[in-house]
């Protein structure tokens, strides 16, 4: 029925939530400001986590002074740590090459992306930082298995808008009907997909409820599910 799946790449492909952990976690210990205490890590985290968010979707929105995801970090630590300006620019320096270099995958990615690969054309579309996810699918091994890949800040566009499905689209010579999107998101995949008028498949890895209004094409808890469907 398909001839290609494209993917949603961070906590569908790969496990975002624990790529940001490691990479926090070697930048504090290599830097001396966090030596395994875990009351320490439990306070900071979710601080670090708020401020983070905060100053991301104010990047994202073009709010405020950030121009660079090195801005967004910088800020984030400043306003989680006691420490002065040099180090935070230090402490986003470190984090930044841990991140972009380590690579987690959800449970059963690999295992689908190795029964796709010689059966579909293989894609993704990304809201994130195109140096971070290219380098990311180089440290996974998986870059040369995708006949395209699609990142927001390269191209100007986030999800959940068509126009950056319709990007995809071209790079792989495909009609909305060929395609199906895997996603862990409602509202910038699901409903991206509904956009572009493509067909979705809902990684539901959270296993939340779905409203009467969200009517994905598939949904999978587990990702090794979506080879009941191909």
């Amino acid at each position: 029925m398909y001839k290609a799946i494209i993917f949603d790449l961070d906590n569908t492909l790969l496990d975002y939530s624990h790529s940001e952990v490691d990479a926090m976690k070697k930048t504090l210990r290599d830097h001396g400001v966090w030596e395994d205490e875990e009351a320490w890590w439990e306070a900071f985290w979710p601080v670090f986590s708020q401020h983070n968010f905060r100053h991301w979707m104010d990047f994202v929105n073009k709010r405020g002074p950030h121009r660079t995801i090195q801005d967004v970090l910088i800020s984030s630590f400043r306003d989680s740590l006691d420490a002065d300006s040099a180090q935070h620019e230090r402490l986003t320096a470190s984090y930044w090459n841990y991140f972009c270099n380590n690579c987690h995958f959800e449970n059963g990615a690999l295992g689908v992306l190795d029964f796709a690969r010689d059966r579909y054309k293989l894609g993704i579309i990304s809201n994130g930082i195109g140096e971070a996810q290219r380098k990311r699918l180089a440290a996974g091994a998986i870059s040369d298995l995708f006949h395209s890949v699609v990142v927001s800040d390269e191209v100007g566009i986030r999800k959940p808008r068509r126009e950056i499905f319709d990007h995809a689209l071209a790079e792989l010579r495909l009609e909305p009907s060929d395609v199906l999107f895997v996603g862990d998101s409602l509202t910038d995949d699901y409903q991206g997909a509904a956009n572009a008028g493509i067909d979705f498949c809902y990684y539901n890895r959270e296993k939340m409820r779905l409203a009467d209004s969200h009517r994905p094409k598939y949904k999978i808890d587990e990702l090794q599910e979506l080879l009941n469907y191909l």
